[in-house]
């Protein structure tokens, strides 16, 4: 049986002489291709945002220890990210909940994460204005609502006036995003003199009304009873016509009867 490998070659190869390809009184170059660059598991950038942002779960005492994938039904319970996992379920991070953990990140995936765990860590303003995404058609769920918050508290940056929510996320993006977030949590405490942030879980959705107008809802969440009350107590509008949402959220007198 005779074996034959086919090689293709560009057509200028075939056009030279061994002579011309190589010769000893030439020198030779050598070419090192980049490395790509190496992307990140959903579960270790959950590991990543854990630790960057300083999040535990040291004040909480649970009846019987908890798991990985009481939280995460696609996770493994021994792996190295399982106890971030728990960390990051008991400090506002939602979102992921139906992912496989081993797989790689999407950015848009990683995103929301760092945006809920920002969250859990206080109440922050954020201007209302709607930033044009050029690719906003491509995220999915909440994605692009957190995309928006992360821009104003410069975390996040658009490339070209896309942020590609579908790619993969690398490492060094996902670092970096990781420390400026744990920047502006920071710098927020610092500017409370050192008081803890609270954690209402207050979260908010924009839909542009037309291109002058937003419409905004503020959402609390859910509560184990009635009687809450979320008040917008001031609007200020800034000279870049920007609006900053000044709220309250009001928990039930006590000893009050609400359903």
């Amino acid at each position: 049986m005779n074996l034959y490998t086919a090689v293709a070659l560009p057509v200028f190869l075939l056009a030279l002489n061994p002579q011309d390809l190589y010769s000893k009184d030439k020198p030779v170059t050598e070419y090192t291709a980049p490395k790509p660059q190496s992307r990140i598991s959903f579960g270790s950038g959950i590991d990543l945002i854990v630790k960057g942002l300083g999040l535990n779960i040291d004040n909480l005492r649970f009846i019987k220890a908890p798991k990985a994938t009481d939280y995460f039904k696609l996770a493994n319970d021994k792996a190295p990210y399982a106890e971030a996992l728990i960390i990051a379920a008991n400090n506002g991070i939602q979102s992921g909940r139906n992912l496989r953990p081993e797989a790689p990140a999407t950015r848009e995936q990683f995103a929301l994460a760092l945006y809920e765990a920002i969250q859990g860590t206080g109440q922050y303003p954020v201007n209302m204005m709607w930033l044009n995404i050029k690719d906003e058609k491509s995220f999915s769920g909440n994605a692009l609502n957190a995309v928006q918050t992360l821009i104003k508290f410069n975390v996040a940056a658009l490339e070209n006036g896309n942020f590609r929510p579908k790619a993969y996320i690398t490492k060094a993006e996902a670092s970096k995003m990781v420390k400026s977030a744990a920047d502006f949590v920071q710098s927020h405490k610092g500017n409370a003199g050192g008081e803890p942030a609270t954690t209402d879980g207050v979260t908010f959705t924009t839909t542009p009304v037309n291109d002058q107008v937003n419409s905004v809802v503020l959402s609390a969440g859910s509560k184990p009873t009635g009687g809450y009350q979320l008040l917008v107590t001031r609007i200020d509008f800034t000279e870049e016509k920007e609006a900053i949402i000044y709220y309250k959220l009001t928990s039930p007198a006590p000893g009050s009867m609400t359903i």
